[in-house]
């Protein structure tokens, strides 16, 4: 039991850190900023404006590749200056949607074309990188195939904010919105965690000078920023995040522009979700392995290393909620027994003391929920959700990262399915994200908690299984979703 006892208070202090870290993040939100570098709008002409080419990747979107190369032909700037690329590695109907959208609005006057590789090579890194070579614009702006800008984005950020007049600036990300944020608890869930990165998180990054991430979408790339920092590159599968810090480590600057956003569409299944999740963390380690020691070893104050440090390796969080939610009931039930017999067991005060740092990151969801005009009472429905789904993937994020550490191999760059708010839940089967084996084990860990509940229950302890009732409903939430995903697949 001492070992026990030792790697869960060692899993709390490591939680507490990263607790800590976004502690300070919120604190630097909410105090009094100096000024803030972000431009202003300065201009509403779109005079002696730089050339942009708008890159939109595809990978079998039949659902949401027309409205997005709409999106992007209805921009307001001057046609002369704008080129369209759909880059599309699809390989069902959607090549022909897109090429019928692409018709459309070359027909309309728009410089607008269609490349299609035969081939994933690379995934999304590998078809940004063809269309780069072909691309005439000196400002890249990219957008994923569920997105829908505004029709005036592109005019906001680069005539009237005069964002990239700024010579240092590499690249500009704006925030995302959620087109189906209201329509079931998982995408009201998934946004109350995105809006702490893009409402706290991103604007301190952004207005305090530490390196901060592209989030792969809804932004714009200064081309010479791109090819200086080594161009796309497609050795871990979160090609953005490596793409901004090597930028970054060249010199190059990232803005976040709070104020601007580009509505997008939320995963809207357990599945869904846990596959992107899941890409994420790997991608991430694969980052984590591939630049931190860079990081270590430049010339950056030791503010910024720290803070590029606690960003790169966020996803450790999964492993060390693993390991809390496998351990936790063990001691409480151990305590529990050695009460009955009238002793005592337990952990350091001083360990329980800095696991209070736990609600830092809840006060931060709280600050961004607010600040996006929700109200407290949604604020306390959502939170239980949100917290249960951090759980629930905690194993499949954890597997994800240590195949980043034993394969060699990047990995499968596995598409989130997006079906559009119109789109009807008989989908394809295609695009039905099937289990895999690791539900089974959420299944044990949600039946192995849920009994150490019941055992504690028996002596009366309500309030020491409150955060164990969390993580069961957490494993046991995402394990029922997949099997109800895996029945509806089966019918179909």
């Amino acid at each position: 039991m001492e070992i026990v006892v030792a790697l869960y208070a060692l899993c709390l202090i490591l939680l507490s850190a990263y607790a800590l870290h976004q502690g300070v993040l919120l604190a630097l939100y909410l105090r009094a900023r100096p000024s803030d570098p972000q431009p202003m709008l300065r201009s509403q002409t779109c005079d002696d404006v730089p050339s942009v080419t708008v890159q939109i990747p595809l990978f079998n979107e039949r659902y949401v590749a027309e409205r997005i190369i709409t999106a992007a032909a209805a921009q307001d700037y001057p046609p002369d200056k704008l080129q369209i690329q759909v880059l599309d590695d699809s390989t069902d109907d959607t090549t022909e949607i897109a090429r019928r959208a692409v018709a459309r609005a070359r027909c309309a006057g728009v410089h607008i074309e269609l490349i299609h590789r035969p081939h994933r090579t690379g995934y999304k890194a590998g078809a940004l990188a063809t269309g780069l070579a072909r691309a005439m614009g000196e400002l890249i702006a990219i957008f994923d195939a569920d997105f829908l800008p505004a029709p005036d984005f592109l005019r906001r950020l680069i005539c009237e904010r005069r964002v990239f007049d700024d010579p240092r600036v590499g690249f500009v990300q704006t925030r995302w919105d959620y087109l189906n944020r209201d329509a079931s608890l998982l995408t009201r869930a998934q946004a109350m965690t995105l809006d702490v990165h893009f409402i706290v998180e991103q604007p301190v990054r952004s207005s305090y000078g530490l390196l901060m991430n592209f989030n792969g979408s809804a932004g714009v790339w200064r081309r010479a920023c791109i090819e200086d920092a080594g161009g796309w590159q497609h050795d871990t599968l979160t090609e953005d995040l490596d793409l901004s810090y090597r930028a970054e480590l060249r010199g190059w600057r990232g803005v976040y522009l709070a104020d601007e956003s580009a509505p997008s569409e939320l995963p809207n299944d357990v599945l869904a979700y846990k596959r992107q999740q899941a890409r994420w963390a790997r991608g991430t380690l694969q980052t984590v392995r591939k630049l931190l020691p860079a990081i270590l070893a430049s010339a950056l104050p030791l503010r910024q290393k720290l803070a590029a440090g606690m960003h790169l390796t966020g996803y450790f969080i999964h492993p060390i909620i693993l390991l809390i939610s496998v351990t936790a009931p063990l001691l409480v039930l151990h305590s529990v027994l050695n009460v009955q017999q009238g002793a005592s067991v337990g952990l350091p005060v001083w360990v329980n003391a800095i696991s209070l740092l736990s609600l830092a990151p809840i006060a931060s969801m709280f600050t961004a929920h607010a600040a996006r005009g929700r109200s407290s009472l949604q604020f306390l429905r959502d939170l239980p959700i949100s917290l249960m789904l951090g759980v629930g993937v905690s194993f499949s994020n954890t597997v994800a990262m240590l195949a980043a550490v034993f394969e060699k191999q990047t990995g499968d760059f596995a598409r989130t399915p997006k079906l559009h708010r119109s789109a009807s839940r008989t989908a394809p089967k295609a695009y039905l994200v099937r289990p895999d084996w690791t539900m089974w084990i959420e299944l044990g860990l949600a039946l192995y908690i849920a009994g150490m509940v019941i055992s504690i229950l028996q002596f009366g302890s309500w309030l020491a299984v409150a955060p164990m009732l969390i993580y069961a409903l957490g494993f046991g939430g995402v394990w029922v979703n997949q099997l109800l995903n895996a029945l509806r697949g089966a019918k179909g």
